[in-house]
């Protein structure tokens, strides 16, 4: 089994292949993932930064294969999530307009329970070149419960800039 990246006595973060480590853990083993998965934006295009054009590609990872292509990996590793959370294990899962709906139908697919979406707002988002479309100033989180499980109380509390907090 892979080492992990960082590790405190009741957290691990891996950095790693992760339909390799997946299948490397056991069954109901985990229970919370976060997940930032490619969104297939590299291209041989380019976008703004600091005044400057650079260029779009990040890596062979994140290059598109096709929708088809691009949904079967995200249903996959899913997929992979799903066996490996306890009954009551929360995967999180960020992105853009680009891939958060693949991985939203292969949760809906894989039986996942919808806890919540939620968009994080980015002031310095990249701005629209073309400024033929609104600049994409969000990213969006898919919150959501391996089975529907009734009357656990889940632990998480939340802490916003502007002063509320609250648990669930």
């Amino acid at each position: 089994m892979q080492k992990p990246f960082y590790e405190k006595p009741r957290f691990k973060l891996y950095q790693a292949d992760c339909l390799e480590l997946l299948n490397s853990l056991p069954e109901n083993s985990v229970d919370m993932i976060f997940a930032d998965p490619p969104y297939f934006l590299s291209s041989g295009s380019f976008t703004c930064q600091n005044g400057k054009m650079v260029s779009v590609k990040k890596g062979d990872w994140d290059l598109t294969n096709g929708t088809k292509k691009n949904f079967e990996f995200h249903n996959e590793w899913i997929k992979a999530c799903r066996r490996v959370l306890k009954p009551n294990g929360t995967i999180w899962i960020s992105g853009t307009y680009h891939s958060i709906y693949q991985c939203g139908f292969a949760l809906e697919i894989n039986k996942y329970h919808f806890l919540n979406d939620i968009a994080w707002f980015k002031p310095n988002a990249s701005p629209n070149l073309s400024c033929r479309f609104f600049t994409a100033s969000h990213e969006t989180f898919l919150w959501a419960r391996k089975e529907i499980l009734r009357f656990i109380k889940i632990k998480y509390a939340f802490k916003f800039q502007h002063g509320f907090s609250y648990s669930i």
